[in-house]
């Protein structure tokens, strides 16, 4: 019987002008995302050519990622030039995006579709799958013929999700396979794997919007009162608590700005060259402690920011939202972990660097190390906070089913 409701709900899926139009929608963004960030980062790989160092020259510089085309999160930090100086580390220009549209509206890419787009067509799909049927008639006809609700509303559940899931990964995996034809983007076989967690994942997404929006259905009585309440809480969801955490965290968290920062940088060097001036201690000595104690003031703000940063994640974690894009940047290697770590690695870089200077003055720049940076393995991320923000997620959908289930249960069909 399960199955009947199944085919059923597909059926009318099929039949309805809604299921076109939001099938449509979904391929004409996914199309175009895909268009426009493979186009930024053919730009920003353009600009690594450029600015990659030579064998030698003693600067740390990262290549795009080409999983920043489906989730571009940090990868634009990441892809910062850092040139190695006597005294420390310096910032040089990066793989900026060539899309200036890009600093006033948010990125395009994969990710902004599903959260955005793909919630809201998950809840267009579930808020009327009880309200409409009772306000038809037909949900007391269904019950009359013996049905349990538990199978109605499973055969609901499953019906509009594969009726919504299916073409989505039809027109997802086709758009991939569009871009696997481009020459300039190879995909490695750990990051094919990684791309399809992120497709898993998005399924996850979708199961919980949907389940939201099913429950929501369970507890009105008509469809047009369901529709107002899943947007006001889509938006709840989608926009404000995700943000909600950065706001609270940053009145909890003191963390000195760059400009600080800098300002305590000026003053190391400048106490040095007056030291030096005066004749007390040589070069290296003063190279050392400028270096240590540029050192120790970034490891302190790093620490302030990493607390504010924790903190910042468990209030945003409120939204099962903010966990989809928390999970989905580090799979992709472009959320904040990775940008942590990656700068961790720029800073055991310029210590191997300055080490070998101090150690060789006349050593020529063609012996200096080159900067490799190899992300963090699958399985480190998905231990480090993907997997326990995927299972939060995951978590958040089986409530939101075992609520309506328990709202259906009890639910007035006359």
């Amino acid at each position: 019987m399960t199955w009947t409701i199944v085919r059923k709900e597909i059926l009318a899926n099929l039949l309805s002008y809604k299921f076109y139009v939001v099938i449509l929608l979904a391929a004409v963004l996914v199309a175009t995302s895909f268009f426009i960030m493979t186009r930024d980062y053919k730009e920003r790989l353009a600009d690594y050519s450029l600015i990659r160092p030579k064998p030698g020259e003693p600067i740390a510089v990262n290549p795009p990622n080409p999983l920043s085309i489906f989730a571009k999160g940090l990868d634009e930090a990441m892809a910062r030039s850092f040139e190695v100086g006597p005294t420390g580390i310096s910032v040089r220009a990066g793989q900026k995006s060539g899309n200036t549209v890009f600093a006033f509206f948010p990125t395009p890419d994969f990710l902004y579709i599903v959260r955005v787009v793909l919630s809201l067509v998950a809840l267009l799909f579930g808020f009327d799958q009880v309200s409409r049927e009772k306000e038809a008639g037909t949900l007391r006809q269904m019950l009359a013929n013996q049905t349990s609700r538990s199978t109605i509303l499973i055969g609901k559940w499953a019906g509009n999700f594969l009726s919504l899931a299916v073409p989505f990964l039809l027109v997802t995996t086709l758009g991939i396979a569009v871009l696997g034809l481009d020459p300039d983007i190879r995909f490695s076989s750990d990051q094919v794997l990684r791309l399809g967690l992120i497709l898993a994942l998005t399924l996850v997404y979708i199961a919980f919007f949907l389940s939201l929006g099913i429950l929501i259905s369970t507890l009105t009585r008509r469809a047009s009162s369901s529709i107002v309440i899943l947007l006001f809480i889509w938006a709840l969801l989608v926009f404000i608590l995700p943000n909600l955490g950065t706001l609270v965290a940053r009145q909890v968290v003191d963390v000195p700005s760059v400009r600080a920062l800098s300002e305590k940088r000026e003053q190391v060097w400048t106490r040095e060259i007056l030291l030096r001036i005066k004749g007390q201690g040589d070069m290296p000595s003063h190279i050392r402690s400028i270096s240590a104690e540029n050192d120790a003031l970034e490891a302190d703000y790093r620490v302030k920011f990493d607390r504010l940063v924790n903190l910042s994640k468990n209030i945003n974690r409120i939204s099962p939202v903010a966990s989809f894009v928390y999970a989905v940047t580090e799979i992709a290697g472009t959320g904040i972990g990775e940008e942590g770590a990656f700068k961790g690695e720029v800073v055991r870089y310029k210590n191997a660097v300055l080490g070998k200077r101090l150690a060789s003055p006349d050593l020529k720049s063609s012996e200096y190390p080159a900067f490799l940076y190899r992300y963090r393995p699958l399985g480190r991320v998905l231990v480090r906070g993907a997997l326990f923000d995927t299972a939060w997620l995951a978590a958040f959908g089986i409530l939101f089913f075992a609520l309506s289930y328990l709202a259906f249960v009890r639910y007035d069909v006359r």
